[in-house]
């Protein structure tokens, strides 16, 4: 299965094409900060969700998580629990074929606390048979902004003892904190690169986590703060 995930940076209803057409042939897409379809006259983009869904809420229908499925996949969302509506905006668990489980994140309400605040609250989710993926605006850099037990490291190592591995540093040998691909620009500057976006994932079925090499990073910067990451997992079922 091949997971493609982006943050667009707003105006996603102007962007799907790019997506879509430059990165082909993936199973599940991913969109944060995604527009809900039904506030926007615009029967192309209300198309595409067709194949998917929007998780969010009215009261932001600016932001939220899009999720579109391709190649005949099924999707299914799975309830859980949500303590906010900034977290009803960043998180949106589902299945794939009723059997894959997947959590879409995007923090943005103290970022990595908010994430572990989710998690904890759906702890019966964070199984070995689960992928979390997103733009999960964390990085070991940023644990002095956090308290201990609810900063980045904290997190990888709470979800290690769940079975989930981070699948970029996992597969490259690099240390939290010390990853030497960028996901993000801040501002969209050459000059503040951050690693956030990430997958979560059993390393027994993890095949590979893509980022777009840097060579491209700039034709990506022209619409987004972000690069797509690619995560590719065996099918379990």
């Amino acid at each position: 299965m091949r997971i493609v995930c982006w943050n667009c940076n707003g105006k996603f209803r102007t962007k799907w094409r790019v997506l879509f057409e430059s990165i082909p042939n993936a199973d599940i897409y991913i969109v944060a900060e995604c527009e809900d379809p039904d506030f926007y006259n615009d029967s192309e983009y209300r198309n595409i969700f067709t194949k998917g869904f929007h998780a969010g809420t009215p009261d932001y229908f600016m932001k939220g998580i899009g999720v579109f499925s391709f190649n005949g996949h099924k999707l299914q969302r799975i309830k859980c629990n949500y303590s906010s509506k900034f977290m009803m905006l960043g998180y949106a668990p589902f299945k794939v074929d009723n059997s894959q489980k997947i959590i879409a994140v995007w923090p943005h309400d103290k970022y990595v606390e908010e994430m572990i605040d989710f998690l904890s609250l759906n702890e019966s989710l964070i199984t070995k048979d689960l992928v979390i993926i997103g733009d999960t605006n964390s990085n070991s850099i940023f644990n002095r902004l956090h308290p201990k037990e609810k900063n980045h490291d904290a997190m990888v190592a709470w979800l290690r003892q769940k079975g989930l591995v981070d699948a970029y540093n996992h597969l490259t040998g690099e240390e939290e904190g010390k990853e030497s691909i960028p996901t993000f620009y801040q501002w969209r500057h050459d000059d503040k690169p951050f690693h956030i976006d990430r997958a979560f994932v059993n390393p027994q079925i993890l095949k590979s986590f893509t980022i777009i090499p840097k060579q491209e990073h700039s034709k990506w910067l022209n619409i987004s703060d972000h690069i797509p990451v690619i995560l590719e997992i065996e099918n379990q079922y």
